[in-house]
């Protein structure tokens, strides 16, 4: 099976597997905010002096092959939407709003 490169992190395993439970009307809703978050920190980047360059080869990789929607979240519009979009934020950013979710969902 190819790995995405989020796939070695615990917290992301585990947000998807929250996500793959919740009903319809809830992942639409938890997509816009974390659509809205990521948006927020992309801007918040944009004001640093020295914003991240590239997100890397690895990630632009699996950017790409979401559109082959191998995975069940590809065919989620909503959730994709959102996995795409933090997707292209830093990694650690990234990583943070994972384990974020993995936390608030998990309770």
């Amino acid at each position: 099976m190819n790995r995405r490169w989020y796939d070695n992190h615990n917290d992301t395993l585990n947000t998807l597997e929250i996500l793959k439970k919740l009903d319809r009307a809830s992942r639409v809703k938890l997509s816009e905010d974390v659509i809205d978050i990521a948006n927020q920190i992309k801007t918040m980047h944009r004001e640093e002096d020295e914003p991240p360059l590239s997100i890397g080869i690895e990630r632009v990789l699996g950017l790409y092959q979401t559109s082959n929607g191998r995975r069940w979240y590809d065919r989620q519009l909503d959730l994709n939407n959102a996995m795409r979009t933090i997707s292209t934020l830093p990694e650690e950013d990234f990583l943070n709003i994972m384990e974020g979710l993995s936390l608030s969902l998990s309770e």
